[in-house]
């Protein structure tokens, strides 16, 4: 069993990473047409470095539905050259097939969650650094490590972090009367956009700078900004909470709480990370009966055509009860694992049924 276990193993190794990387390349190939328009403001390199940070994204995507695919692939291949057949005139059961099945989709599990968790947040901010203010815009954008610093004329403005609900984090402000004279600064702990141009700033500390040398502190609990930022400008500095790391939706969560607001969209997300590889074993182990079917009862078309819907079910399902989860104010992580439970007690049914036969 040990030498079916790896051949069988490479096999479907093999093919989810051809249809992997076919549905990559397909997917890059739709975002380079999408974004043809805003490609034309950028240079050579920003255009292939914006190309290869959408690749991690694609790939924690489209993991789950390739292993899904391949492992239909690799089983309608053994079947319809009659080596499935032989593997179970030999004495290997459904079970044993399916522990096999199950070994490859924890490691690409795994493979899902190191990428979500630790590759795709720091693609998505490249993306966004190359994609922010890329155009003939007014002003001038750079991010570093203490968070994104705008030039407006003569006022350069620092802000910390833009959280997912359009609110900003730590705001520095630094206005000059020329080149090299310091008029003003303003820090705030936050700011939140009220209308047109305007920001209320949250715990301001002002400084002024008299020309002859004197310095004015105020400290203000709120305070107006006028600016020309706004929140259609800033968007592309915010990542999707499902983009997020664990460790980043913990911490808004936790600040969400610390400011009695609803939290229940970002812990959806966070119980979804922790589920979402585990998606992989269920798709996996789905592609299971199809391999059971007689070939001349349904070709390899027919059952990789028809296991691809059920894996397409399976992702809106895993959508949809994400935000029933969210309407109808269900535990958080009820919306994450109830898709997964489902679609896995089926797959056990259909297992149990075709190992009695």
């Amino acid at each position: 069993m040990k030498t079916l276990g790896r051949y069988l193993a490479k096999e479907v190794a093999l093919s989810t990473l051809s249809v992997l990387a076919a549905l990559v390349m397909l997917w890059v190939f739709y975002d380079v047409l999408a974004e043809l328009g805003s490609l034309k403001a950028l240079n050579t390199t920003q255009v292939l470095i914006l190309i290869a940070a959408t690749i991690p994204g694609h790939l924690y995507e489209l993991l789950p539905v390739a292993a899904l695919i391949g492992t239909l692939f690799a089983l309608a291949q053994l079947v319809s050259n009659s080596e499935y057949g032989v593997m179970r005139t030999s004495g290997v059961s459904v079970l044993q097939v399916a522990g096999v099945l199950l070994s490859v989709s924890l490691v690409v599990a795994g493979i899902v969650f190191v990428v979500g968790e630790y590759v795709v947040p720091r693609a998505e901010q490249l993306v966004m650094r190359v994609r922010a203010f890329s155009g003939a815009r007014p002003m001038v954008a750079r991010a570093f490590e203490s968070g994104f610093w705008f030039k407006d004329g003569n006022t350069f403005i620092n802000i910390g972090s833009v959280l997912p609900d359009g609110a900003l984090k730590t705001v520095r402000v630094f206005q000059y009367s020329d080149a090299t004279v310091l008029a003003r600064t303003l820090i705030a702990e936050g700011a939140s956009f009220q209308s047109g141009q305007q920001w209320v700033l949250d715990r301001v500390t002002e400084t002024s700078f008299a020309p002859g040398g004197g310095v004015t502190v105020q400290l203000q609990p709120r305070m107006v900004w006028n600016t020309v930022l706004t929140p259609n400008m800033l968007s592309v500095l915010q990542i999707e909470p499902e983009r997020l790391s664990i460790s980043g939706l913990w911490e808004y969560i936790a600040h969400l709480r610390n400011n009695s607001q609803d939290s229940r969209r970002f812990e959806v997300a966070l119980w979804g990370k922790f589920f979402y590889p585990l998606a992989t074993c269920v798709l996996m182990l789905l592609a299971m009966p199809f391999a059971q079917i007689q070939q001349r009862a349904s070709g390899i078309g027919t059952r990789i055509f028809v296991g691809i819907l059920i894996g397409l079910v399976f992702i809106v399902c895993n959508r949809l009860f994400s935000y029933l989860a969210l309407l109808h104010e269900w535990p958080p992580v009820l919306g994450a694992v109830l898709p997964g439970l489902i679609f896995l007690s089926a797959g056990a049914v259909m297992l149990y049924r075709l190992e009695r036969r």
